[in-house]
C-alpha cells in the first residue's frame, strides 16, 4: 500500500509538469511570434520610410535636372521669363520640403531626416536667390559681379548636396546597419548639383552660365527656320565618341568592348556644321546597364564656344561601379543651340560592354 500510494501521487505531479513545461513552450512560442512581429514591423517601417524618401530626393533631382535646362536657356528666354520658371521650381522645392518635415521616421533616423529637410530646404534657399538675382545678372556688364552671384546661389546647392550625402545619407546606413536591417537601399547620389555640375559653386564654373542666359530674343525663331529669317545657319553635331583612356572609338553600329578602368572617361567631340560661332554648347551623357536601367548615371559639360566649321572635344567622367560584363548603352547628346533646326546628328546611342 505504501508503494502503491508513492506511484498515485507522482502521476498528479507528472502532469502537473507537463502542463507546466506546456507553459513555458507556449510563452517561448508567443514570446518568440511577438519579437518576430515586431522585427518585421521595424523593417517594414525602415523600407516605407526609404521609399517615401527614394521619391522626394529623386524628384528633387529632377529640379536639378530642370534648373540646368533653364539656365542653358537654349529657346533665348528673357530674363523676367527665366525667373518666373526658376520661382516655380523653387515653389516646387518646397513643397518636397513640407514632405519631407511630414515623414514618419524610425526613431534612430530622426536626426538623419531632419538633415534631409535641411537639405531640402537649402535648395529652395539657392533657387529663390538665384531667381531674384537673375535679371541683374543677365543685364549687368560687369562678368565678375555676374560670375560672384550665380556662384553664391550654386554654393547653397552644393551645401544642400554635401549635407544630405554625409548627414543623410552616411546616418542612415549605419543605423540600417546597427539595426541589423537588410534588403533596403538608402538612395545615396541623387545630387541637385553634383558631378561636374559642381563646378558652377565657384565664380570661373558659373561664369560659363553666363553667355547662355544673356541669349535672349531668339525665342520668337522657335520651331522655324533660322534662315529664312536671319540668312545665319545654325547646327551642331556629333563628330566622333571615345572611352578613355584607351581612346577606343565607339561605334552606334555595334557593340565596344571597353576595359576596366577607375581612370574610364568619355570623350565627346562636337562639330559647329553652321554659320556662326556658337557659344555654351552643352554635351550630355548617360550610361545605363540593360540589367539596371533604373541605376543610369548621367553627366555634363558645356563647351564654351565653337567656331563655324570647327570641332571641339569635351571630357566627361566615365560611370562609377559598373555592372562588369552586362550589355550597356552610353547616350550622346549634344543639346540644340538657339535656332538649329536639324537635330537628328545631335544625338546618338553606343553599345557598349566594360569587361575585366
Amino acid at each position: 500500500m505504501p508503494g502503491g500510494g508513492s506511484a498515485a501521487l507522482k502521476k498528479p505531479a507528472v502532469r502537473i509538469g507537463i502542463a507546466v513545461a506546456g507553459v513555458i513552450i507556449l510563452i517561448i512560442i508567443s514570446t518568440l511570434v511577438i519579437q518576430g512581429c515586431r522585427r518585421s514591423q521595424m523593417e517594414d517601417s525602415y523600407k516605407s520610410y526609404m521609399g517615401d524618401v527614394t521619391t522626394i530626393v529623386t524628384a528633387s533631382a529632377k529640379e536639378g535636372d530642370s534648373l540646368q535646362e533653364l539656365l542653358a536657356n537654349q529657346n533665348g528666354a528673357k530674363p523676367a521669363e527665366l525667373q518666373v520658371q526658376v520661382r516655380d521650381l523653387s515653389n516646387k522645392a518646397q513643397a518636397l520640403v513640407g514632405q519631407a518635415e511630414a515623414l514618419e521616421s524610425p526613431d534612430s533616423l530622426s536626426a538623419p531626416n531632419q538633415s534631409l529637410v535641411t537639405a531640402l530646404q537649402y535648395r529652395v534657399t539657392g533657387l529663390k536667390a538665384l531667381a531674384d538675382s537673375l535679371p541683374s545678372v543677365v543685364d549687368s556688364k560687369n562678368r565678375a559681379y555676374s560670375s560672384a552671384t550665380l556662384a553664391s546661389a550654386m554654393q547653397r546647392f552644393l551645401a544642400s548636396d554635401v549635407i544630405y550625402q554625409d548627414s543623410f545619407v552616411g546616418p542612415a546606413k549605419r543605423a540600417l546597419a546597427d539595426a541589423d536591417v537588410t534588403g533596403v537601399q538608402v538612395p545615396d547620389r541623387q545630387f541637385f548639383l553634383g558631378g561636374i555640375r559642381a563646378d558652377q559653386s565657384s565664380p570661373t564654373g558659373a561664369g560659363q552660365l553666363i553667355p547662355g542666359l544673356q541669349r535672349t530674343g531668339s525665342s520668337a525663331l522657335s520651331g522655324t527656320d533660322a534662315t529664312s529669317t536671319s540668312g545665319v545657319l545654325h547646327g551642331t553635331g556629333i563628330a566622333s565618341v571615345q572611352a578613355l583612356p584607351e581612346g577606343l572609338a565607339l561605334s552606334a553600329d555595334s557593340e565596344t568592348q571597353i576595359q576596366a578602368s577607375d581612370k574610364l572617361q568619355w570623350q565627346i567631340t562636337v562639330e559647329n556644321s553652321g554659320d556662326a560661332t556658337e557659344t555654351n554648347v552643352v554635351v550630355r551623357v548617360t550610361f545605363s546597364s540593360t540589367a539596371s536601367a533604373k541605376d543610369a548615371q548621367t553627366a555634363e559639360k558645356s563647351i564654351p564656344s565653337i567656331e563655324s566649321g570647327q570641332q571641339q572635344s569635351v571630357t566627361l567622367p566615365g560611370p562609377k561601379s559598373p555592372t562588369f560584363g552586362d550589355a550597356s548603352v552610353l547616350k550622346v547628346e549634344v543639346v540644340p543651340v538657339p535656332n538649329e533646326t536639324r537635330t537628328d546628328n545631335n544625338r546618338a546611342e553606343y553599345p557598349v560592354k566594360i569587361v575585366f
